[in-house]
């Protein structure tokens, strides 16, 4: 099926895509734990955007943590923070999302170091194997999550693989927005 159409299905999403996708919710989960389990990080993506809109640190001290993570999604669902998202969102989801990770690496059989970390992306995955890794994340983790994942998987190779594009396009399941 995949042979007969060489071309990715849907477009791939960049990070500032994947960001404005999501739910506020998921938006502010993220966030909150980036700013808790990862402060240095979430820190320096804070001063490194508020550097680049020309505004001082001392803009940010008089902001609460909620409000300068809701800021700092703001500015990442802007094309030019587009790096910066990403980042945000690989930490999240290697950090606070090892279990979802490793079942789809698990269920689609790519060697991994246990924590979700990867050496060496296979070249192709076929329908079934991604379908096996999306049914092994839906099991424990919720939909959006998963779609979010599977987004910033395909972002992992300059043209992604077919067999996840085609999961985000014909699975219901699985659709960000």
């Amino acid at each position: 099926m995949l042979a007969d159409r060489p071309f990715l299905l849907i477009p791939r999403m960049k990070a500032h895509q994947i960001i404005a996708a999501l739910s506020p919710d998921l938006k502010k989960e993220i966030t909150s734990y980036l700013q808790k389990e990862t402060r240095e990080a979430f820190r320096t993506a804070l001063l490194s955007v508020g550097q680049q809109k020309k505004l001082r640190p001392q803009y940010f001290q008089n902001k609460s943590r909620e409000e300068q993570g809701a800021w700092l999604v703001e500015q990442m669902k802007m094309k030019m923070f587009d790096g910066v998202g990403e980042q945000m969102l690989q930490l999240w989801l290697l950090k606070g999302k090892t279990e979802m990770l490793t079942a789809f690496l698990d269920a689609t059989g790519i060697q991994h170091d246990g924590k979700g970390q990867v050496d060496d992306l296979p070249e192709d995955l076929t329908v079934d194997q991604v379908n096996a890794g999306v049914d092994a994340m839906l099991k424990d983790h919720p939909p959006e999550q998963v779609a979010l994942y599977l987004h910033l998987f395909q972002l992992q190779r300059p043209d992604g693989w077919p067999a996840v594009a085609e999961a985000l396009e014909k699975r219901e399941d699985i659709k960000l927005g």
